[in-house]
């Protein structure tokens, strides 16, 4: 017979492996979206166009650069 105390455990050892899997998969798409970022600023500074665009940006400061990427998220 299954004691609470079994219960409880095997409930709780499911819920570590739940959060597990979605901890894991959060820093994977951070992974993936760091690569993006990397190789899109390569291509950038490749492309004339690319090095116009990012001396505006390296010339904003943090607090403009905040505001920028907040006006990026989804409402």
């Amino acid at each position: 017979m299954i004691t609470w105390a079994e219960i409880v455990l095997l409930l709780l050892r499911l819920a570590n492996g739940i959060m597990g899997a979605i901890s894991q998969d959060k820093w994977m798409r951070a992974g993936a979206d760091a690569e993006i970022a990397k190789v899109s600023a390569e291509i950038m500074r490749k492309t004339a166009a690319g090095k116009a665009i990012l001396e505006k940006v390296n010339a904003l400061s943090d607090a403009d650069v905040d505001a920028g990427l907040r006006g990026l998220e989804p409402k």
